[in-house]
C-alpha cells in the first residue's frame, strides 16, 4: 500500500498516462500538465475529453500571471482553493466581490445574482485579470455581457461552473469567443476542476517565469 503523500501523487499521474495510453488519448504538450490536473481533481478521466483550450489559452494565462494579474473568482470556495503558495511569490492577488456590500446592494435592485454583479464589478476595476468560474453560470454570463459591450477582454477566461440552468449553454458562447479561455462542454465542472486548472497554471508560471526567478 502507498501511503506517502509524494508516492501518492505519483502514482496517480503514472496511472492518468496510463488511462490516457490505453484509450489512445493525446494532448497537446502545453496543455497536458493542466488536463491532467483536472483529472487527477475529480477522478474523472471523461472530462479530459471535454476540456477545450483557446490556442492563446496557456501562453497568455502564463503572460499574464508573470506580470502579476489579478485572478478574480466567482465564489469564495474558489478562491480558498487556489494555492497562495503559488501565487504569492508571482505578485498574484486573489479576490472575489461576492459578499461586497455594493454587490449586494446591487443584486437585491435587479433581481439578477450576486455572482453576476460580482464579475461585473470586478471587470469594472483597473489592471489585467484572469478570470475563474467554476460555481455560477450567471457569472460567466457577466463576462459574455461584458465583451459584448465592447468591454476590454480579461488575459484569460477560465469558465467552468456547473450546473443544469445556464451552465452549458453560456460555456459553448464562451468557447465560440475569439477570447483567451478555458472550458468543459456540458454540465459538469464546480470548484475541483476551476482550482485544478488555476492552481497548473500557476505551477507553470512559477516554473518558467523568469522574471521571477532569484
Amino acid at each position: 500500500m502507498i501511503l506517502a503523500p509524494h508516492e501518492i501523487e505519483a502514482e496517480s499521474f503514472r496511472l492518468i498516462d496510463e488511462e490516457f495510453r490505453r484509450r489512445q488519448w493525446t494532448f497537446a504538450e502545453e496543455v497536458l500538465p493542466l488536463v491532467k490536473r483536472v483529472v487527477h481533481a475529480t477522478g474523472d478521466v471523461d472530462l479530459a475529453r471535454e476540456l477545450v483550450f483557446h490556442p492563446q489559452a496557456v501562453p497568455a494565462g502564463l503572460e499574464a500571471l508573470c506580470a502579476g494579474a489579478d485572478l478574480v473568482t466567482d465564489v469564495q470556495m474558489v478562491a480558498v482553493g487556489i494555492s497562495r503558495r503559488l501565487a504569492e511569490p508571482l505578485g498574484v492577488e486573489v479576490s472575489c466581490h461576492l459578499n461586497d456590500p455594493e454587490v449586494v446592494a446591487r443584486a437585491r435592485e435587479t433581481g439578477l445574482t450576486r455572482a453576476y454583479h460580482a464579475m461585473e464589478k470586478a471587470l469594472s476595476l483597473p489592471g489585467e485579470k484572469v478570470v475563474v468560474i467554476g460555481n455560477a453560470p450567471t457569472a460567466l454570463l457577466a463576462v459574455l455581457d461584458h465583451l459584448d459591450r465592447g468591454g476590454r477582454p480579461p488575459a484569460l477566461v477560465i469558465g467552468v461552473p456547473v450546473g443544469f440552468v445556464g451552465a452549458a449553454e453560456y460555456k459553448e458562447r464562451l468557447a465560440a469567443r475569439d477570447v483567451p479561455h478555458i472550458t468543459l462542454r456540458g454540465t459538469r465542472g464546480g470548484t475541483p476542476v476551476a482550482v485544478a486548472l488555476t492552481n497548473a497554471l500557476l505551477k507553470l508560471a512559477r516554473e518558467r517565469c523568469d522574471c521571477h526567478d532569484t
